[in-house]
């Protein structure tokens, strides 16, 4: 009997331990990661079946190089706020038309470079006023593990109601890539002063459901244990549970214009996500589904109809 106690505590131990590792791999991003980063852009990984940004991650690097390049050159004003679990974390601003503040959000592990060094073309050209984040735990900003959205979000609130205190009524528009799109969505039923409009690129539609996709993509494996297990350390370490924000609900209870931008062949977060969110938003709304397009490279892929998409949005002219 001693012996079936001793396994069965060890089986504990083991699952407990599988949980945590799966846990620390999405939600921990320590200096060394940072910079490993880029090994995953070598050329030998790109055109990898396994590499999450296929089938356009080769051409999409390439093509944000210049714009990355020209990004670096510009000047950005350093701002910074406070948020809720005591972290300081840093935007980056360039002044243009007060009454018009695109808010920027990066995606998963990536950052303001890589996500936007291209679209900001859209509201350079408009004279918007600019701000990108550097998420909790990226760039300069303070934090050992990721909002994974449902920190972010709040993040995000708390950058909202510094703009409004920088300018007067301003118009304010969220603009979120992969899971910053997923930050952006999960704000839209917060009621955030002066939030006039909302961009989500390939955002996924809630934790519980881009980890079940990504544990069977990436670990091939059932989520029962394993994804629970990592539910389970995430709400102890860092008081996050996969299933508090749920897009679908986010969206059909807002009336902020919302446009939603997703590649086809996305192998990240599937553009199913972002047409069942479509589909229950309740506010004016257009829907972008990009052919031949993997993850975050709908800007690549379909630049001039992207741009007029988020030109309608901030003219007012959604429907």
């Amino acid at each position: 009997m001693i012996w079936v106690l001793i396994g069965i505590i060890i089986i504990l131990i083991l699952l407990l331990a599988g949980g945590f590792y799966v846990f620390n791999s999405v939600f921990l991003y320590n200096d060394q990661q940072k910079g490993d980063k880029e090994s995953a852009l070598d050329p030998a990984n790109i055109d990898s079946e396994s590499d999450l940004m296929r089938p356009t991650a080769r051409e999409y690097y390439k093509f944000r190089e210049p714009y990355i390049e020209k990004f670096n050159k510009i000047f950005f004003k350093e701002v910074s706020i406070t948020s809720f679990d005591n972290l300081t974390l840093y935007g980056y601003l360039l002044e243009g038309n007060p009454k018009e503040v695109v808010i920027c959000v990066h995606g998963y592990k990536s950052s303001m470079q890589e996500d936007f060094a291209d679209r900001i073309e859209i509201y350079r050209k408009r004279g918007s006023t600019i701000l990108l984040l550097n998420d909790r735990a990226h760039g300069k900003s303070e934090g050992k593990y990721l909002g994974f959205s449902e920190h972010d979000k709040r993040d995000v609130a708390r950058w909202v109601d510094l703009v409004n205190e920088m300018y007067y009524k301003p118009k304010i528009y969220l603009h979120g890539v992969s899971m910053g799109g997923a930050t952006v969505i999960h704000c839209a039923n917060e009621k955030l002063e002066n939030v006039c409009g909302i961009i989500d690129d390939c955002g996924f539609d809630s934790i519980e459901n881009i980890s079940k996709y990504l544990i069977k993509d990436i670990y091939h494996m059932p989520y029962f244990p394993l994804g629970y297990l990592a539910w389970f350390w995430s709400i102890v370490i860092t008081g996050i549970s996969f299933n508090t924000s749920k897009g679908e609900k986010c969206v059909s209870e807002t009336d902020i214009p919302i446009l939603f931008i997703h590649g086809k062949n996305d192998h990240f977060v599937p553009c199913s996500m972002s047409e069942r969110m479509y589909k229950y938003c309740r506010s004016p709304k257009e829907l972008h589904l990009i052919d031949n397009c993997g993850h975050a490279a709908a800007y690549m892929r379909a630049k001039d109809e992207y741009t007029a998409a988020v030109n309608r949005l901030l003219d007012g002219e959604f429907k």
